[in-house]
C-alpha cells in the first residue's frame, strides 16, 4: 500500500510537551494527550484549528499520568489515583462528563499488604463502549488488562473482568485481592473488537523490554479468563542467532489493523512497517513518500492514516509534526 499525504499539522512548543499518545478519531480530528509541568492536557487538531484542554480534575505527572482512550468520538481519561473517568465530547472540548465507576478492581496480594493496581498511560482501542485499560505490576510496564464498560447516558462505568497474559483461571472481581502471578508478561496494547479481546504481549525476558532475553512477542486473541485462544502473528525474538529482530505492535483506532513496527533498523523488514489486517490475517507492506521516510504510522481510522516524526520504539521523542495520509 502506498501512502499519500493530504494534511500536515505542526505541534507548537513540542520540546516542552511529553506526549503519551496521539490518535485519529473517525471524524478526522487528531487528539493528542500530553504532560507539561505536572499537568495534563488534551490537544485537538482539526483543519487549521488547534484547541488545548487543561485537565484539572485528575492527578497527573509525567511518571504517573491518567490512561488516555477514545470511543465514539469521545476522548477519555481514567485515573487509578482518583478511580474515575472523564469524557470530553468533540463538540464540547472544555467541559468533561464525569463518569462514576460502580465497582472496584481487586488489589494485588502481597505477604504483608495488598497493593492497588496502577494504570498505564495508554489504554487499548475499541469499536464499542468497552475499553481495555492496562495496569502495571509495581513497575513501568503494564501486565494486566481490564475491560471497562462505559454508559454515557447513565454516567456510569463498570469493570467487566481483569486478565493477565495466559492466566489459567478467572480473577473474581468481588474479591478484595488476588494472587500476583509468579512471572507476569507485559501487555503493551489491546483491542476490543466485536466483543473479542486482542492483546500484544511480550514475555520470558530477563533484561526488560527491548533487551536481549525477551524470548517472544505475540499478537493473540484471548478469552474472558485471559487464556490464549489464537495466535495471529508471532512478532519474533529480539535476539536470534546473533541478529537483532522483533516487532512492536499497536492496534489501529479503526480496529481494522495491527500496526507492526521493527524494533531495530537492522530488522529483516529493513526498518519498514507493515499492517496485519485482523479479519483476513493478511500482511500489507507500506510504502511512504521519500520525504516521510523517517516517519512512523501510528493510527488508522475512516480510511485515513496518521503519521508522526521522532517516534522510536513506541515513544514520542520530541514529535513536532503530524501528517495525515490516505492509502492508494
Amino acid at each position: 500500500m502506498i501512502l499519500a499525504p493530504i494534511q500536515t499539522l505542526e505541534i507548537q512548543h513540542a520540546a516542552q510537551k511529553q506526549f503519551h499518545r496521539i490518535v485519529l478519531l473517525h471524524t478526522g480530528t487528531v487528539v493528542g494527550f500530553y504532560s507539561q509541568d505536572d499537568t495534563c492536557y488534551l490537544a485537538w487538531f482539526k483543519g487549521n484549528e488547534i484547541v488545548e484542554t487543561k485537565v484539572d480534575e485528575l492527578a497527573c505527572d509525567v511518571f504517573q499520568s491518567p490512561a488516555f482512550f477514545h470511543f465514539q468520538n469521545y476522548a477519555g481519561l481514567y485515573s487509578s489515583k482518583n478511580d474515575m473517568v472523564l469524557l470530553y465530547d468533540e463538540s464540547n472540548k472544555t467541559t468533561p462528563i464525569r463518569i462514576t465507576i460502580t465497582n472496584h478492581l481487586p488489589k494485588i496480594k502481597y505477604p504483608n499488604f495488598d497493593r492497588p493496581l496502577s494504570n498505564y498511560h495508554t489504554a487499548g482501542n475499541t469499536d464499542t463502549n468497552i475499553i481495555p485499560i492496562l495496569f502495571t505490576n509495581a513497575g513501568m510496564l503494564p501486565v494486566y488488562a481490564a475491560n471497562l464498560e462505559v454508559n454515557v447516558d447513565k454516567g456510569t462505568a463498570t469493570w467487566l473482568d481483569l486478565e493477565y497474559w495466559n492466566n489459567k483461571q478467572l480473577i473474581a472481581l468481588e474479591n478484595e485481592s488476588f494472587d500476583k502471578p509468579q512471572k507476569p508478561c507485559t501487555i503493551l496494547h489491546a483491542l476490543n473488537k466485536g466483543g473479542v479481546s486482542f492483546l500484544y504481549g511480550i514475555g520470558d525476558r530477563d533484561g526488560g523490554y527491548l533487551k536481549p532475553g525477551m524470548e517472544y512477542s505475540e499478537l493473540s486473541t484471548v478469552d474472558d479468563k485471559g487464556t490464549i485462544k489464537e495466535t495471529l502473528f508471532s512478532l519474533g525474538r529480539l535476539s536470534k542467532e546473533g541478529k537483532k529482530g522483533g516487532k512492536e505492535c499497536t492496534f489501529s483506532s479503526s480496529g481494522r489493523y495491527a500496526i507492526l513496527t521493527p524494533a531495530f533498523k537492522s530488522d529483516d523488514w529493513k526498518n519498514k512497517q507493515q499492517l496485519l489486517e485482523l479479519d483476513s490475517k493478511q500482511l500489507i507492506a507500506l510504502e511512504l513518500p521519500k520525504e516521510l521516510s523517517d516517519y512512523r504510522v501510528i493510527d488508522h481510522n475512516n480510511e485515513m492514516f496518521l503519521l508522526v516524526n521522532r517516534h522510536p520504539n513506541l515513544v514520542f521523542a520530541g514529535t513536532d509534526r503530524i501528517v495525515i495520509c490516505v492509502g492508494k
